[in-house]
């Protein structure tokens, strides 16, 4: 009788995690989130170079390079565009969140692709929240999946440098970290993307 009830329970619990797991796995194929648009010039595998715009964005940063404050710029962001503004209104998610540090400061970006000027938006209650525009220009990226550690950046970064190179091409910017998924989005179904701007 015991171990019936244990299989019982198994079953039960095993049920319940593929249930959890449906759950998560809608969840992950369902951000249908706005992006920038480009024009697609060139893809050799896993590495684009695309033509953007220019858009509006809100932005936040930190001094250095500390890495582990993604969450703390995240909610600064989020918190703005759930209704930390002046008008208390929510503005749509967009992707990717664009992360780039410039030995100075540690920033973090969100697209507002239902704007066409800074001043069309609601100000931000924060003042760490800037809002801007973004010339992206001119780019070359890499794509890769699961989540970008700082391991994975590193080693995308390495064979992006290297088509660089051996295609004579000039880079204009940082290095821009971007991410494509909402936080529960399961690993083998993620995007990122390193970006650089090129002439």
């Amino acid at each position: 009788m015991y171990k019936m009830s244990e299989k019982i329970s198994y079953i039960i619990l095993m049920n319940k995690m593929s249930f959890i797991y449906l759950i998560l796995l809608s969840m992950a194929l369902t951000d249908t989130y706005k992006e920038p648009a480009y024009e697609l010039l060139n893809k050799d595998g896993r590495i684009e170079i695309r033509q953007y715009s220019e858009y509006v964005i809100a932005k936040t940063s930190i001094k250095n390079s500390n890495t582990e404050e993604d969450n703390n710029l995240f909610r600064r962001l989020g918190g703005y565009i759930f209704g930390n503004n002046v008008n208390n209104t929510s503005i749509p998610m967009t992707i990717p969140v664009i992360t780039k540090n410039d030995n100075t400061n540690y920033e973090m970006i969100f697209f507002m692709l239902d704007a066409k000027k800074p001043e069309d938006l609601p100000e931000p209650t924060n003042k760490d929240v800037i809002l801007d525009t973004m010339e992206i220009g001119k780019t070359i990226s890499i794509t890769f999946g699961m989540w970008a550690t700082e391991s994975r950046v590193e080693y995308y970064k390495e064979i992006l440098d290297e088509y660089i190179l051996e295609n004579n091409l000039e880079i204009e910017s940082e290095l821009m970290v971007a991410q494509y998924n909402s936080p529960w989005a399961i690993p083998p179904f993620r995007k990122n993307e390193l970006i650089y701007k090129i002439k």
